[in-house]
């Protein structure tokens, strides 16, 4: 990790390289870096790259490597889409396609009249990468040991809302087990610890009669607490698949099924799970090894299942590639230095850096292969551009900084000049004050180089609950910014900070904004704000800091971090995708976001009214209005949608866009094949 102070020299340098590589004047210029300022200029090869291990893949990304390998317990994009190519669910999305399914691990399934129950029939003669042979209760005890284990900030929410309703969307397993353990006439849930163990069995046996197992008729059936639509994205991701071997994960030290010990697995460290770095999964690759830091390597599956086609024309049998290399390098001349000598096949691409490979492109293509163009002919890329992703990405502030033993992201802690109170973003003025402050303008013009939007709240472009017709609410206005800073009251005097000797615009104040290192996008996103803010008062300072993404992401479920810029993918295709996670306060974010009780009872409430709620035209308006109440409450600062591109080797074929993959340009590696040039 490392600060990064932007002299003035270094912003008029960025600016002008980004003015010319854009054609237009930015309303604000951007800040750069030495990452940025120091990229090579692509230049052509003469021969294009070589090509070289015919039976491997090299993916070389810049956004961070994966926090464990245990799909009970990853949350990240990083981690999710390695163990999508080893792990299965019972289903599977059909190619290209977000809203329909093949059988994978199930050979069909059946639903319920009041489609609050589902019945999957459980493929037969499935080998895991150890050799175990799959049973249903090997299905039924991957989702009991997800949902149990349910660490802080994990993805269980989404299973304990559907199996026990909107108001039980817990952040972990012990805020879930003491809300359902808690006296029906007591005013407060217990605390976990304080729970008995056979208390705690009762919770265990009572989501095994919502997840049963029968392997004498060779099925598996869940029972929910209502109507589940994205019932067959969960089965086709982590989140109801995954699926594991109960003997083998007995015989490592894992949970054994007993509901009297469930409770010893709760809410584990990501490196105290058995499957942090080894894994035993049915997928058409399995896990050679995991060196953080460096390097991960997969190979195919020698004895894997499928004997038919995926889809007419899809893969089947053993993967075409035989082993796949994995690693992160933050610098992007590193990364491009690699794709130019042949030495990867694809690299991860931030916007600001695509159109200096646009020279190299042998075709330009959309989402699907079919839709490639020849462009040079003496390239060497097929280039993918322009992919709609269903992510949204904002500074995610805290309004209640957890202070406790220190913390270096906040200063002195004070409102002192040298700090921020711990308190800083419960102020609605700071808030609004730091969302007038960034040049949105700036930021899809320059940064994103015009592949993206400017987000308008929590939910993305094109889904329900979207404002079609209205703008953002909040646009970059230098006067407001400086308006919103004097009108804060951070000492709650009484007085504005524009007329108080001891508030804020006097004072001043220090502190840091953290980004993943490696994710220029978002040190751009990050070092825009600053110079917005440090624009406004000179006794405005911001450092802009890049942390490792597993530090980032402790560091934040710590509640450390004041401000950091990150983003978000759907799990599933709904507004309530978004909408939870950002708002609700035990949602991924919003527990980070640590809203004030009276904003947290607002949210709660319509959150849950929106999950409840029946049919389009009931639910759009309740979306609708969320939409605009989390723009002008600054609840966050919404920064920008954006799209992606990946830049393949020509001699990759294959590949299709799927935004369920978490980064689709590894996220189905068995659809892929590596072809030498003739």
């Amino acid at each position: 990790m490392r600060n990064r102070i932007i002299l003035l020299t270094s912003l008029l340098m960025i600016a002008s390289m980004l003015l010319g590589a854009c054609q237009q004047q930015p309303a604000t210029a951007v800040p750069g870096g030495t990452e940025a300022a120091a990229a090579p200029t692509a230049a052509p090869a003469a021969k294009g790259p070589e090509f070289k291990n015919p039976d491997t893949m090299t993916y070389i990304t810049g956004a961070g490597e994966p926090e464990t390998l245990d799909p009970a317990w990853t949350y990240e994009t990083a981690g999710s889409t390695t163990e999508l190519n080893i792990y299965e669910g019972l289903t599977f999305f059909k190619k290209d396609k977000t809203d329909e399914y093949i059988p994978a691990l199930a050979t069909d399934w059946k639903t319920s009249e009041d489609g609050k129950e589902w019945t999957f029939n459980i493929r037969k003669d499935v080998k895991f990468h150890e050799g175990g042979t799959l049973e249903p209760h090997d299905v039924a005890y991957t989702a009991q040991r997800a949902f149990l284990q349910g660490r802080i900030d994990g993805w269980q929410w989404i299973v304990y809302e559907a199996f026990y309703g909107p108001d039980m969307a817990m952040a972990g397993i012990k805020d879930f087990a003491a809300a359902f353990l808690k006296p029906a006439d007591a005013k407060e849930a217990p605390k976990f610890e304080d729970l008995k163990t056979e208390d705690l069995a009762k919770v265990c046996e009572d989501i095994k009669t919502k997840i049963v197992a029968d392997d004498a008729a060779g099925t598996v059936t869940y029972k929910f607490n209502q109507p589940v639509p994205w019932m067959l994205a969960l089965t086709s991701q982590q989140f109801l698949g995954g699926i594991l071997d109960q003997e083998w994960m007995k015989e490592n030290g894992d949970w054994d099924g007993d509901c009297a010990t469930w409770s010893k697995f709760a809410d584990p460290a990501a490196e105290d799970t058995i499957l942090f770095k080894k894994s035993n999964g049915t997928g058409p690759y399995k896990l050679d090894h995991w060196t953080p830091g460096e390097e991960i390597v997969l190979t195919a599956n020698e004895n894997y299942w499928r004997k038919e086609p995926m889809w007419e024309g899809g893969p089947s049998g053993v993967a075409s590639i035989k082993r796949v290399v994995i690693k992160n390098i933050d610098e992007w001349g590193t990364r491009l230095s690699m794709l130019q000598a042949g030495d990867a096949d694809e690299i991860y691409t931030p916007p600001q850096y695509r159109k200096e490979l646009e020279p190299f492109a042998k075709q330009t293509c959309g989402t699907l292969e079919s839709t490639c163009k020849d462009d040079k002919a003496d390239g060497y890329l097929t280039y993918y551009r322009k992919l709609p992703m269903p992510a949204i990405t904002p500074a995610q502030l805290n309004w209640q900084i957890n202070v406790e033993g220190g913390n270096p992201y906040v200063g002195s802690g004070k409102l002192d000049g040298n700090g921020i109170p711990a308190n800083f973003f419960s102020d609605i003025h700071i808030r609004k004050a730091f969302s007038s402050c960034f040049d949105y303008d700036a930021m899809v013009k320059d940064a994103l180089a015009g592949e993206g939007v400017q987000a308008q709240g929590p939910i993305p472009q094109g889904m329900m609950g979207y404002l079609k017709d209205t703008a953002p609410i909040n646009k970059y206005d230098a006067a407001a910014c400086e308006a919103e800073f004097k009108a804060a009251d951070l000492d709650a005097d009484g007085k504005p900070a524009g007329e108080d000797d001891d508030d804020i615009w006097t004072k001043g104040f220090y502190m840091q904004i953290a980004y993943n290192s490696g994710n220029d996008t978002r040190r751009l996103a990050a070092e825009i704000l600053k110079t917005g803010i440090e624009k406004a008062n000179p006794k405005f300072s911001i450092a802009v800091l890049a942390m490792p993404w597993p530090v980032l992401l402790e560091s934040r479920r710590q509640g450390k971090l004041p401000i950091y810029v990150g983003g978000w993918v759907e799990d599933f295709h709904d507004p309530h995708n978004w909408v939870n996670p950002f708002l609700y306060s035990q949602g991924a974010y919003g527990r980070i976001v640590n809203m004030t009780d009276d904003y947290k009872k607002k949210y709660d409430e319509i959150v849950i009214k929106g999950a409840t709620a029946n049919g389009v035209e009931a639910r759009t308006p309740i979306y609708e209005s969320i939409q605009k109440m989390a723009q002008e409450d600054a609840v966050d600062i919404w920064m920008y949608q954006q799209m992606e591109g990946y830049p393949f080797q020509s001699w990759i074929k294959g590949f299709y866009f799927n935004p369920a993959y978490g980064n689709p340009e590894y996220g189905w590696i068995y659809s892929l094949s590596k072809v030498a040039p003739k």
